[in-house]
C-alpha cells in the first residue's frame, strides 16, 4: 500500500468540492482509497488530501490520467500541487 499526499489551493472550496465528489468513479476504477480530506483553517480553499493506492504503479498511472488533469482545472485548482508519495514502515 502506497499513501499519497496532496495539497493544493482552489479558487473555491465548494465548488472544487462538487468535482471531488464527482470524481468518485475515476479512483474507484484506479484503485484509490480516500482516507480524509481536510481544508485549512487559516485558508478553507487550500485542500489536503490522504489517499492510498495498491502500488506505485497505480499512483503513476493515477496522476497521468489526462481526465484527472481536465477535472482540476476545472475544478478551480490553482498551480501545482505539493505531492508526498509515501510507503508506510510501522
Amino acid at each position: 500500500m502506497v499513501t499519497l499526499i496532496l495539497t493544493h489551493e482552489t479558487e473555491n472550496f465548494q465548488h472544487w468540492k462538487t468535482f471531488f465528489d464527482a470524481g468518485e468513479e475515476l479512483r474507484s476504477n484506479n484503485g484509490v482509497k480516500v482516507i480524509a480530506v481536510y481544508n485549512g483553517v487559516d485558508n478553507p480553499n487550500t485542500v489536503t488530501i490522504i489517499t492510498e493506492f495498491p502500488s506505485y504503479d497505480a499512483v503513476k498511472g493515477f496522476m497521468a490520467n489526462p481526465q484527472l488533469k481536465a477535472d482540476m482545472e476545472k475544478a478551480g485548482v490553482k498551480g501545482q500541487p505539493d505531492i508526498k508519495i509515501l510507503n508506510k514502515v510501522v
